[in-house]
């Protein structure tokens, strides 16, 4: 069973998790996230690529329904979160249309209480990375606050980078899966969206070589909500 310090401060004490050249910011008082000093290097990061399927678009009145996250180090995923969340309320048809998630399916699924705190423990101590980042951090931010947690991650939208450094007409999940040739296991599934969002992103590198440290991210860093 969990301690009922699994998302505190406490909880790392006792656990000594160290990763990478992370700093935890994870304190007793319910604060979960990350920092990084601005000259470290891309590759000593380890990078948590999260998605959210919701109810919705509104954080503040909308729930989320399936949770994903992929863990990468060296560009190599190394643990993966998934889970349906049973929302406490109705989702509408309009949202299943999109992602193909039905009442049914959430019904004998767990509440975002009982599992919020095991994605903190997961993202902890990683840069985040998602596509539309403003939306993805909304629903971290309000669920969070919920349950009593301020989150401090650091996060990078590949919304942001590829509105900069992608020459398309569009810049949705889509449009750059497209452009780079690459093709959804899932599209708007958590897992699916994920996998080709890090793809973008590792293109987006690769394509820009001055980008080799957090700071070369700077531009494209998605400032954490307070709801």
């Amino acid at each position: 069973m969990p301690s009922q310090f699994h998302n505190s401060g406490f909880h790392d004490i006792i656990s000594k998790k160290k990763i990478a050249s992370a700093v935890p910011t994870t304190l007793l008082g319910g604060v979960s996230g990350s920092t990084f000093a601005p000259h470290t290097k891309l590759t000593d990061i380890p990078i948590v690529v999260f998605d959210f399927e919701t109810t919705g678009l509104e954080a503040r009145t909308e729930r989320i329904i399936e949770i994903g996250a992929v863990k990468f180090v060296n560009r190599k995923e190394s643990a993966r979160f998934t889970q349906l969340i049973n929302p406490g309320k109705n989702i509408p048809q309009n949202s299943t249309d999109i992602n193909g998630i039905t009442n049914e399916m959430v019904a004998s699924a767990p509440t975002i209480d009982s599992v919020f705190p095991a994605l903190h423990d997961f993202m902890r101590g990683c840069l985040g990375v998602a596509h539309n980042a403003d939306f993805d951090a909304g629903f971290l931010s309000h669920e969070s606050a919920r349950l009593g947690v301020h989150c401090n991650y650091h996060l990078i939208c590949t919304l942001k980078m590829s509105r900069a450094l992608v020459k398309t007409p569009r810049h949705n999940l889509d449009t750059l899966a497209n452009h780079y040739g690459f093709e959804f296991e899932a599209r708007h599934r958590s897992i699916g969206d994920i996998l080709v969002t890090a793809k973008v992103f590792w293109r987006m590198l690769d394509e820009n070589n001055h980008l080799q440290t957090l700071g070369d991210l700077t531009p494209y860093k998605q400032d954490m909500i307070s709801l």
